[in-house]
C-alpha cells in the first residue's frame, strides 16, 4: 500500500509539473487546474500506479515504468485536449519511447510487429484525415503498450472501434450528432482513447 501511494503522489507531481511546462511554453494556452482537470490528474495517478504495483507483484517491474509514463501522458493530453483542444507534440516523445522498449522487451512474433506497422500506416494514410494528428498519435502510442501486453492487430482495431463506439454513444445522448451520425460541433476526442485503452492493457 505504501508503494502505491508513493507512485501515486510521484505522477500527480509529474503531472503538474508537465501541465506547468505547457503553461511557461505556451503563455497563451491558459491550462487552469479546475476540479476537471484534477480529477482526470486523481484518476490517471491511481490506474498508472495501480498498474505499477501490478507488474511489480508480478516481477515485471520494468513493465510497470512503461505504465506510469502511459498514464502520466494520457492524462496530461486529456486535460490538454479539454481545455485547449490541442495535444502537445513534445508529449508523445517519452510515451513512445517507454511503449517501444516494452514492446521490445516482450519478445513479441513477427506478427505483432507487421500489425503495428499495418497500423501507423493506416493512421497516417486514413486515419489521421478523419481526426487530429495528436489523435492519431494517441492511438500509436497506445498499441506500443497493447501490443506489449500481447494484443494483436485485431486488439488496435477494437480499440479504434471502442473509442468511436463510445463516443457515437455520448454524443447521441447529448444530442450532439446529426442524421448522418457526424458530430454537429466537434468535441475532444483524446478522452474517449484514453478511458478505452484501459479494457486491451
Amino acid at each position: 500500500m505504501l508503494l502505491f501511494w508513493g507512485l501515486f503522489g510521484l505522477q500527480i507531481t509529474w503531472m503538474l509539473a508537465v501541465l506547468q511546462g505547457i503553461n511557461r511554453l505556451d503563455p497563451g494556452a491558459g491550462i487552469k487546474m479546475d476540479g476537471e482537470a484534477l480529477c482526470i490528474l486523481l484518476a490517471g495517478s491511481g490506474i498508472g500506479a495501480g498498474y505499477m504495483v501490478c507488474c511489480r507483484s508480478e516481477g515485471q517491474g520494468a513493465m510497470g515504468i512503461g505504465y506510469l509514463v502511459l498514464a502520466v501522458y494520457l492524462a496530461v493530453c486529456t486535460v490538454t485536449d479539454r481545455q485547449t483542444c490541442m495535444v502537445y507534440d513534445f508529449l508523445q516523445l517519452p510515451a513512445a519511447a517507454a511503449g517501444g522498449v516494452m514492446a521490445l522487451r516482450g519478445c513479441l512474433p513477427p506478427e505483432c510487429g507487421a500489425g503495428l506497422i499495418a497500423f501507423a500506416l493506416l493512421q497516417y494514410l486514413v486515419f489521421m484525415r478523419l481526426y487530429g494528428k495528436g489523435d492519431g498519435m494517441a492511438f500509436q502510442i497506445c498499441s506500443l503498450y497493447i501490443v506489449s501486453g500481447g494484443g494483436r492487430f485485431e486488439s488496435l482495431l477494437l480499440h479504434m472501434a471502442m473509442a468511436f463506439g463510445l463516443l457515437g454513444i455520448i454524443q447521441l445522448f447529448r444530442g450532439n450528432l446529426n442524421k448522418r451520425g457526424n458530430l454537429k460541433l466537434p468535441v475532444p476526442f483524446l478522452p474517449y482513447i484514453a478511458c478505452t485503452v484501459l479494457w486491451f492493457l
